[in-house]
């Protein structure tokens, strides 16, 4: 994709340049777009990798959601990009939806990458990206661009996540009072909302006080969990499994940044730079299910967690101070070296041994080589 940099301002501070941006750069810090006074089309983003199969159910649930939309909600469209060489069976998705964009890439560019491949073709008004592990409940899309309709300062919207296994939902009042579930065990309540990361939130996970802990009154200030999820709610970074972004404001930010790659933590980037054009809202009578860590477990753990912290720190590098990003460098070390010698004693673990001392020891080591 061209990227057209014409009458743009300069990148807003603390994004050092070069910085891989498929729309051009980012514009001007702290400015508010004008609001959407209707929503006449929603495109679905969806990038397919590892499991085509489970992109065809994900497919099949948003076209059973859509054709729930009623007279006079918004279109809804859908940009495919199959980012596994044409594992995807194209027969299969022009069946459920025939008006599809599908675009194929030979390789796996990467998540952010592919994203904005589909981001450039979409014709909606509200790009809204779903993992293949996420399945629409009920008919979200109308709740989706209310919230855009009610709320002038919204450049994203974030659909409440819930698990999608067979548990009860709490009843309504309770939620508050759910306790945040261990780092590595973690539930939609518990993953779904957080703030931006900031050191302190950094040393508590990475010095293990999240998992010995993990309701503790920080995390769930962290995470939210000290509000109601049964309200709409102004947040910093929801997770993408499932994020509705203006079509307008996510190319006026720049996209995705292609070098966080293949996935994790672009979007804690585009979430910083969506806050500077407006708010970001939680909106919780849209609904979706999500597994959840479908990427992670296909990578594996040793693979994915070097990956992970690269682009943890990669974030880092643009967000943080040099004082800061050298402690989080300390931090991240002292953390891994913690988890190598708890290994042997640890009695439940939720992957092999050895895979997690692989992983342990691979981040060990980006950390202890990684400069600025």
């Amino acid at each position: 994709m061209a990227a057209n940099s014409r009458g743009r301002a300069p990148l807003p501070r603390g994004i050092s340049p070069p910085v891989r941006l498929a729309f051009g750069r980012a514009e001007g810090r702290g400015r508010r777009d004008v609001g959407l006074r209707r929503v006449d089309e929603i495109t679905i983003v969806l990038v397919s990798w590892k499991d085509p199969d489970d992109t065809v159910r994900a497919i099949e649930s948003l076209a059973a959601a859509k054709a729930r939309v009623l007279a006079g909600g918004p279109r809804v469209s859908l940009a495919l990009v199959d980012n596994a060489g044409g594992a995807l069976d194209r027969e299969a998705v022009r069946a459920i939806w025939p008006d599809a964009s599908v675009s194929v890439n030979p390789t796996n560019r990467g998540f952010g990458p592919a994203a904005n491949q589909a981001a450039a073709v979409a014709q909606g008004d509200v790009l809204l990206f779903v993992n293949p592990d996420t399945r629409a409940e009920g008919e979200p899309f109308s709740e989706i661009a209310r919230a855009f309709r009610e709320r002038g300062d919204v450049v994203a919207v974030a659909p409440r996540l819930v698990d999608d296994v067979a548990s009860p939902e709490p009843e309504v009042g309770e939620t508050r009072k759910r306790r945040l579930a261990r780092p590595d065990r973690e539930d939609q309540f518990t993953f779904q909302l957080r703030r931006l990361p900031r050191l302190r939130d950094d040393a508590r996970e990475l010095l293990l006080l999240d998992h010995l802990a993990p309701n503790n009154r920080f995390r769930r200030k962290f995470r939210y969990a000290d509000r109601d999820p049964e309200q709409p709610l102004e947040v910093e970074q929801p997770a993408a499994a499932a994020l509705a972004v203006r079509a307008d404001g996510f190319r006026a930010a720049g996209g995705f940044d292609e070098r966080f790659v293949p996935a994790w933590f672009e979007d804690v980037d585009l979430c910083a730079r969506l806050r500077e054009r407006g708010a970001i809202l939680y909106w919780p009578a849209a609904r979706f299910r999500h597994r959840g860590a479908a990427s992670s477990e296909d990578l594996g753990y040793a693979r994915f967690l070097p990956i992970y912290y690269a682009n943890a720190i990669r974030y880092r590098r643009r967000r943080y101070g040099l004082a800061a990003r050298a402690a989080y460098r300390a931090l991240l070390v002292a953390g891994m070296a913690m988890r190598l010698v708890a290994l042997p004693v640890r009695r439940r673990l939720p992957r092999p041994r050895r895979e997690a001392a692989v992983g342990y020891l691979k981040t060990l080591a980006l950390a202890l080589g990684t400069k600025g």
